[in-house]
Order: structure tokens, then sequence, then C-alpha cells
């Protein structure tokens, strides 16, 4: 039997001789008042899989985020070694050998495979070996064969979840914790990822394995805790415990079988009938359902079972005929009848801004409405029962959808999927993450619900589950059904068989082989330069059609004019750019720009010494400083949003610029203006200096941990944190980074302007903001280019200078910057399309 926590642990039978590498200690956290953890004690051991049970939201995902460093605890210890480590950083654990395999893949989307590597690993581990052999051999060990340059993004699931575990055993750690790992994995890479396991545990390391299957737990692990509540409900040896006892204390309850019965109706009525169907990924494929059966999708991952589910709930175009009831559904027919139950919740399922009843209504919203008039206590009713149905553990109803464990979070979207009333049910790994005991009710759901009437088609990769729910099953391979299984034939061992045995079978990773291995044009297609390529070409074409209508277009002059307008313009977008990067905005380069220049022209003048003068450009660097700490602290200390604290402080500089000065004065030392404009022929020698710090930050944002730390919170800050990235501290350095290059611009603006004027400035955040997106950067974060950055102010300038040349009114450098704006955007979602594609 499994012992209670007032049990000691280490009593005889449950505890082997052997050497404790990692000890907890009395642990307890709290998330504002809420109990995650309570006094939570356990020891893990040298060269041994020790399981952790519970269900969702017992707590297991708190503690191993505690044991990674990704999350602090409110009270207790953590030993390594026998030395105490606690409190740890993500950093500090992978530096002392701890490395994790979250549950949600901690990948960075926009950044490439080996990016995901050198980000999330600590230096130590490419002492030895460079970073791609280091990444090519974790890699190797989990069989998955891509491209080192290939982006994050265009990875499916499973190869994410492969992807993380890679990353784990990189490190080569002494303690490796798996947290649901064989979620999203086909029978081969679980395999595969069993045989890994084994072989760390003869090296002597201590796995920490989360999982819901019993089956897996008895297949790895030598010990298991069980969690409920978030407390230790007891610990004990695998081979002495039986599943009942197990299923027992996870939910606090005896348990019965987990599957309902299935249909025993001998009815002939088809209800469901798909004929010769093909799309992406997927062809010729048919089937029939009659009332009451629920039908299983199986098949290795990666063999279009996916795609053939959302072509079912109309989310991916398809040929051939769809039949429900009698009726012929077209495509935009299934978008409304059908109610689809996506695999990767995070991204499709769930609105992450949004409150849980929000989440388990917005598909719903007509259904309690009575001549357009919402019912919000019709609402709420049938929410309430909805939840209760399902079991669904929520602090409250407006209470954020994130702040729910992820099976919860997947009760959520089933509960959306059974208020909508839907004519169909399409789930793709319904239960994936789920606990043992949430999947008993879903199960008992969804037989209910086909009972009912509704038809309910089910992919999963776990073939148990689809042999006791599933009452017909076909299988796919390479798109194609290869068997397609009933009565008795609906058993494990024959799905399995028919999933492996097939001579089509390509498996997930071979499939990501092909879409990855993109060509060098391909990869260019699909990198953050791609836009440069169309905008070097834009800028070219509008420079030779200006000159041919005012030949004094190119003169040196003018050429030169350009060029240092562009150079003000290119080190303040510089400077926006990297603020971008990390998912802000700075709403106050331009008036900082123009305030400097204020500062700037009480020391730098004719009568002046070359000390005050050098005292001049100190304090405009200190104050740009200054300016954007304030902005870095205001966002991650008093809580501001970007666009709120940076347009406080445009507001409170334009301000100051104006208490310092309320008319233009201060002329700037000529000697001065003349070494910041001085030129090679017609090219200004600040302009190939802007250039410079273009190449440099490319490289640093390409080749340098700060450079991927940068674009890491811009893509999610969630996974940044996690892998170890110190948010609060690049996101500061960000936003004076971003004060530092305008304090550049603005020396170029106060050798073009020649004096201080507080009204001077403020036009450049507008500008800067072109110049970025004209050059490709994302305003979500994560993506850009200082290259095309720079390329962005160099055209921006280009086209306000052609107004002049071109004799056309001052109206129209707005028109322009707008239809530069726009042309960009399409640029760019087209260039990133023919990537991907």
């Amino acid at each position: 039997m499994l012992e209670p926590l007032s049990k000691p642990l280490d009593k005889p039978g449950v505890r082997d001789a052997g050497t404790v590498t990692l000890k907890i200690s009395g642990v307890s956290k709290y998330f504002g008042g809420i109990r995650a953890l309570q006094d939570i004690s356990v020891e893990f051991y040298e060269g041994e899989v020790h399981a952790i049970l519970g269900e969702n939201g017992a707590g297991k995902s708190t503690l191993m985020g505690i044991i990674s460093g990704a999350l602090q605890p409110s009270a207790g210890e953590i030993s390594f070694g026998g030395d105490l480590v606690s409190p740890l950083s993500p950093e500090r654990a992978a530096t002392l050998g701890i490395s994790i395999s979250f549950q949600h893949p901690a990948i960075l989307d926009d950044l490439s495979v080996l990016e995901n590597f050198e980000v999330a690993l600590p230096r130590s581990v490419f002492q030895d070996k460079p970073p791609r052999e280091v990444a090519r051999a974790a890699l190797d060990l989990v069989g998955l064969h891509l491209p080192l340059r290939t982006r994050a993004d265009v990875l499916t699931v499973a190869q994410k979840h492969l992807l993380e575990i890679a990353k784990a055993l990189a490190i080569k750690p002494k303690v490796l914790i798996f947290d649901e790992p064989t979620a999203s994995l086909d029978q081969e890479a679980t395999d595969m990822l069993f045989g890994r396991i084994r072989e760390m545990m003869e090296a002597g390391t201590s796995v920490i394995y989360i999982t819901h299957r019993l089956a897996e737990v008895r297949l790895i692990a030598q010990r298991v805790t069980v969690l409920r509540d978030g407390r230790v409900r007891g610990v004990a040896r695998v081979d002495e415990i039986s599943d009942a006892d197990v299923l027992g204390l996870i939910v606090g309850r005896t348990l019965g079988s987990a599957f309902p019965p299935k249909s025993s109706r001998q009815e002939n009525e088809i209800d469901f009938a798909v004929q010769a169907l093909s799309g992406r990924h997927f062809s010729d494929v048919s089937f029939e359902a009659a009332r009451g059966q629920i039908i299983g999708v199986a098949g290795v991952a990666g063999n279009g079972q996916s795609e053939l589910m959302r072509a079912l709930a109309g989310l991916q175009k398809s040929q051939g005929a769809i039949r429900l009831k009698g009726r012929t559904l077209d495509h935009q027919s299934l978008v409304h009848e059908a109610a689809f139950m996506p695999s990767d919740r995070h991204s499709e399922g769930l609105a992450s801004g949004l409150t849980v009843r929000e989440n388990a209504t917005f598909a719903a919203l007509e259904k309690f409405a009575t001549y357009g008039v919402l019912s919000r206590k019709e609402e709420m009713t049938q929410v309430v029962a909805a939840f209760r149905s399902l079991a669904v553990k929520a602090p409250g109803m407006e209470a954020p959808i994130l702040s729910l464990s992820g099976g919860n979070q997947q009760k959520v979207v089933m509960a959306r999927a059974l208020l909508s009333k839907p004519g169909l049910i399409v789930a793709d790994e319904p239960t994936q993450g789920v606990d043992v005991g949430a999947r008993a009710e879903i199960y008992r759901i969804l037989r209910e619900t086909s009972n009912a009437g509704t038809p309910v088609i089910v992919n999963s990769s776990d073939a148990a589950e689809l042999e006791g729910l599933c009452d017909k099953v076909i299988v796919l391979s390479r798109g194609h059904v290869v068997a397609t299984l009933s009565g008795k034939d609906v058993n494990e061992a024959r799905i399995v068989s028919a999933a492996v045995g097939a001579a089509t079978h390509i498996g997930d990773t071979g499939a990501a082989d092909r879409r990855n291995t993109l060509s060098g044009w391909r990869h260019f297609l699909q990198s953050d330069n791609a836009p440069t390529f169309p905008l070097t070409i834009v800028t070219a074409l509008l420079g030779l059609y200006i000159f041919s209508q005012n030949s004094n277009f190119l003169s040196s002059y003018n050429v030169a004019n350009i060029l240092l307008a562009a150079t003000a313009l290119g080190f303040i977008a510089l400077g926006q750019t990297v603020a971008l990067l990390v998912g802000g905005i700075d709403l106050s380069v331009g008036p900082l720009a123009g305030f400097l220049v204020v500062i700037a022209s009480f020391f730098v003048n004719e009568d002046q010494s070359f000390g005050m003068i050098a005292v001049g450009f100190f304090l405009m660097f200190g104050g740009a400083l200054v300016a954007g700490l304030v902005n870095g602290i205001l966002i991650r200390f008093a809580n501001f949003t970007a666009i709120a604290a940076t347009l406080a402080t445009y507001i409170g500089i334009q301000g100051l610029s104006f208490l310092l000065r309320d008319s233009p004065g201060g002329y700037i030392n000529a000697g001065v203006v003349d070494i910041i404009n001085r030129q090679i022929g017609p090219i200004p020698i600040a302009f190939l200096v802007l250039v410079a710090f273009a190449l440099a930050g490319e490289y640093a944002l390409r080749r340098s941990r700060p450079g991927w730390r940068l674009r890491a919170i811009g893509c999610d800050q969630d996974s940044a944190r996690r892998v170890g990235v110190q948010i609060n501290r690049t996101y500061i350095a960000a936003f004076v980074l971003s004060a530092l290059f305008t304090a550049c611009g603005a020396v170029m603006l106060m050798a073009q302007i020649g004096v201080g004027d507080p009204r001077q400035g403020a036009n450049y955040t507008l500008s800067s903001i072109t110049a970025v997106v004209l050059g490709g950067t994302s305003l979500r974060g994560g993506r850009g280019t200082f290259i095309g950055t720079v390329l962005g102010a160099l055209l921006l300038t280009e086209v306000l200078n052609a107004v002049a040349f071109l004799g056309l009114s001052e109206t129209y450098q707005y028109v322009f910057q707008g239809g530069l704006i726009l042309i960009s955007a399409l640029i760019y979602s087209t260039v990133q399309r023919r990537g991907d594609a």
C-alpha cells in the first residue's frame, strides 16, 4: 500500500539504500493567498525514476517549477547533493545539472532551432564543443532531424516536445525532470524516450517523471509519490502498489471503470458519413458512423490525422463529400455545425486575455440570447452546469483562464464545445495533459453526447484510449486509410499493428524533414531580413523615377542631405527597433531627441571651452540614460503598459524642453557641426557609422546571448523566463539602449538644425515607427532587423525629399508615409507566407 503523509518517508521497504541527489523539505507555495503546495517533503535518489502523480491542479507542475528555479517557494528548502541551494534560478539550476522538459514546451517560436539551444542552455555546455555540434547531437538523441536554422514556429506540436526534451538532455543533467513528456508523442517517439531515460538512469541521473498515464509508471518508474490538493498523500515502490490504490489516492475516492459502456444499439441508420475526402496531408478518406457510435482516428503522429480533423471541422479546405444526418455539408456549413477541440489548446483553444466564463461561452453567445439580447443569467446557469458535469476547478468564473491548471483549461475547451450545441464534435487529442479522474469525466460526456445523437470523432495518439472509448477506428498512414477496425477488432494491439506496420508509414519527424529542409533562398524568405530585399528594390526604383523627373535629385549635394537626414532618423529608429523587439514601443523617442538638443544648446556653443562642450555631450547621453531607466522601471515595476509609460515620458520630456527654452536659442558650435557632418565624397561619415552600428547590432541579434534574450522576451515572456532569461533586467536594458540610440540621433539632429528648439524632435516618434515597420520588424515583438530599419529610414527620407523635388504639397508627405506602411505590411506578410510555404 502507498503510505500516507503521516508515516516517515524513509521507513524500511519504501526507501532503498542510495545517494540522495535532491531533497525537498517543507516546501509551500502560495499565489496571492491561494495555496498551491503545502509542506511538501520528498527525496529523489541517484539512478532512479521517481514518478509524481496527481490530478490537474494537485501542484505537480508548481513543484517542478520550484525545483527548476522558474518559481520561488513561499517556505521550505531545497538541497542538492547535500548542500542547501534554495532559492534557485533557472540559470543556477541548469549550472548545477538540473534540467526540465516542460509540459508546455518553453520553445521560442521566433528563434531558430539552434538559437533555442543557445539561449536556454548554460555557457558551460558549449565549452568543449561548438553550439552546432551540441544541438545536432541532442537532436539526434531524440530522433529529430531538422536543419538547425529552421525557425521554431514551423514545427509541429510533437516536434516542439521533442526539441524540449533534446534541450533537457543536452546539459547531461544530474536531475532530469519530465512534465508530461509523451502527451504529444507517438508510440515510436515514446519508446525512444524511454530508452533515453533508461540510459540516463544507468549513468546515475535522478529522473523525476510526471504523467497521467499509469501504464507509463509501470514501464519506467521505480518509485511513485502522489499529490492531491497541494499535499503529499503517499510514497511507495511501484512494484508494491496496485493501480486501484494509486487511483484512489489521486482522486480521493474509489474510481470505477475509466471508460463508459460502448453503444449496444444495432441501428443501421447512418448519422455521419465521409466519402473520398481529400485535403492537405490526407487523401481519399471514407468512413461511416451509425447513431451512438464514436469514431476514432489513429496512426503515427504526422500522418494526416490532425489535418483530417481540421477538415472535418471546416477549418481546412477539402474535396469530397461530408454528410450529416442526410445533409451534405460544405466548408461553411461545417464551421457552424462542428465544435472543434484542438490538440494545442494554448494557441488555438483558448483566448488568453479572456476570463474562464468568456472562454467557455464566446462560441455560443447566441444560445443565451433572446432577440439579440444576451441573458447573463441563462449564460451563467448553463456554464455552471457544464462545469459541474466536467468537474472544472476554477477560483471563479471571472478568473483569468491562464490561472487554471492545464487539465482544467482543457475542460473549459470541452465545455465550450458542449455549450454551442453542435451537430458534430471533432476532438483532436481531447485528453492531452488531463488527469485520470478528469479523463473519465470527458469519456463519459463524449459517450453521452454520442448516445444523444451527436456524432463524435476523436483523434488520439493513445491506442488504449481509442480501444476503450471508440466503436470504430480508422488508421491513417501518410494520409491514407490503411485499416478500418470495428467491434472486437478495436483493440490496442490491432491499432498499433496497423499504424506501425503500414507500408506507407513515414512518421512525424520524417514529414518534418521534408517540410523543413529549406533551400538557401527559401530560408532567406523565412528570415527576419527577407523584407530588406524588396525594400532595397523599391528604394532604388523610386530614386530612379525621381531622377527621371528632376536630374538634380542625385546630385552630390542632395545625396548628402538625404543621407544626413536618414542618419538622424536611422539612429532613433534603431532605438525604436530595440524597444519593439522586446514587445514594447517607445513613444518618447521624438521629444527625447528634441530635449537632448535643447540641453546641448546650453553647452555646445561658440563661446564655450572644449571641456564645457564635452560636458554638454555627457549630459545628452546621461539624460538619455535616465529617460530609458524611467521607461523601463515604469513598465516592469510600476505595471505600466509600454504605451502608457512612454506616453507619460513623452509628455514630461516635451514639457521640460519648453521649460528650458520657450523659443529657439543657443546656436550650436559651427566647428562641432562641421565635424559631425564631415563627408567622404557625397557620403557622410556619420551615415557609415550608422551602417556600422546596424551591422554590429544585426550580428549581436543573431549571434550573441543578449540578442537572443531580446528576441526571446518579445516572442514569449513566459517561455523566456522558464529558460532562464532575466526578464526585468533585459527589458530595462532594452529601453536604455533605445534611449542611447536616440541620443545618437539627437547629435545628428543638433548638427542639422544648429539651434536648441523645443518644437523639434516630436515628429521623429511617428517617423521612427514608420521606418521600423518599413524595415520588417514585427510590432508584436520577437522579430526584427537593424539592417531593415536603416533601409526603412533611408526610404522614408527619400520619399519626404521627393515631395519637394516633384513640386508636391506637404500633405503628400503624410499620404506617402501611410502608403509606405501599408505597402510594407503587404510585402512583409507576402514574403513570410512564401517562406513558410
